[in-house]
């Protein structure tokens, strides 16, 4: 249970910073992109009920938007993990964890932010009644925009298995576009990384290149020299988000998310070989307090603790492996908005 704990909330954390950036993305200065700001999860705005689409049986949330593969095994155990960003409202990080004990694998699949969400009338017209103005945003098909879209209507007010309507809205719109059923989700607040990171000690790990940048908005300073580096939670957070910023020798390189992700999945194993460890049993109460502290989740209750400590006993003894699934899009324009187009069936 200790292993799991401290490897799940490591994931969760880093997921935080997955689609993150660390400065503006350049899109054509013309028709900049706009993202649809996503409510606080502790706000409760005051919106137009959507009795209709709630009442409605056999609705759809898109217009039979389909992935043109299966991801997960329909027995496996899936948990959607959020995360904003830590200046708004924004969800960019939406990702799976799936636990599969047919294939013996954990599975982690991060859906980029700027999916494009074919919906159906349903959901246009129960905007137009809730949120007219969230219509004309360029940014509102995108999947980033969703639990925004599903608090507005309040979607499955009150009936909803999470009681959440910006976590059933998109958990429902997982399922309906990729066919893999959340079981649970996790809120994650982006201050437990560095708290993890520093209360183990710091995480020695190779730094690629030389990292430097300053954003102030986002409280994001960045300096890490190249070479292998024990970096403190600070420093670890900057090496995850990390994307663009000064060389050595003061040049502007912009390196993109794959380079990010390369980083993001090496400071993962550098974690687990250096701090999952028997010796760190005896952390088990700091790292439950940690979790509990920094994570919303809907796991709670004595059944689904056993539930998941089954499930993490299991990964452990069988040593299952952690896989990160890509999914197959192409990028593309609309209205002005750089979307990425998921293959369909």
């Amino acid at each position: 249970m200790a292993f799991f704990s401290t490897i799940f909330v490591v994931f969760f954390s880093i997921m935080v910073f997955q689609n993150l950036s660390t400065g503006s993305v350049e899109e054509p200065p013309e028709e900049p992109v706009i993202i649809t700001p996503t409510p606080n999860p502790q706000q409760q705005p005051i919106v137009v009920p959507n009795d209709d689409l709630e009442e409605e049986e056999g609705f759809y949330l898109t217009n039979n938007q389909k992935y043109f593969e299966s991801i997960v095994h329909p027995e496996s155990t899936s948990v959607l993990l959020l995360g904003t960003e830590p200046t708004g409202f924004n969800f960019d990080t939406i990702s799976i964890l799936n636990i599969d004990k047919i294939s013996k694998k954990v599975k982690i699949i991060s859906l980029p932010r700027d999916i494009y969400i074919d919906y159906s009338d349903y959901v246009i017209d129960s905007l137009r009644k809730a949120q007219p103005s969230y219509l004309k945003e360029k940014g509102m098909n995108r999947i980033n925009a969703a639990p925004s879209i599903g608090q507005a209507i309040e979607y499955q007010k009150d009936i909803g298995r999470f009681n959440k309507p910006y976590v059933d809205f998109i958990a429902d719109l997982i399922e309906e576009v990729f066919d893999i059923h959340i079981d649970d989700y996790a809120y994650v607040k982006v201050k437990g990384f560095r708290n993890i990171v520093d209360y183990f000690g710091g995480v020695t790990v190779y730094v690629p290149v030389h990292m430097e940048y300053n954003d102030p908005y986002q409280d994001l300073e960045i300096y890490i020299e190249k070479g292998t580096q024990t970096l403190n939670g600070k420093d670890a957070e900057g090496y995850v988000r990390f994307r663009q910023g000064f060389d050595e020798n003061g040049n502007f390189v912009n390196y993109g998310d794959i380079f990010r992700k390369e980083n993001q999945n090496r400071f993962i194993k550098a974690f687990i070989s250096q701090h999952v460890t028997l010796r760190n049993l005896s952390k088990l109460s700091k790292i439950a307090e940690v979790i509990s502290s920094n994570i919303n989740t809907s796991v709670k209750g004595w059944d689904s603790i056993v539930k998941y400590g089954a499930l993490a006993e299991e990964a452990l003894n069988n040593k299952y492996p952690i896989e990160n699934y890509s999914l197959e899009f192409t990028d593309k324009f609309i209205n002005g908005s750089s979307y990425v187009l998921i293959k369909t069936k």
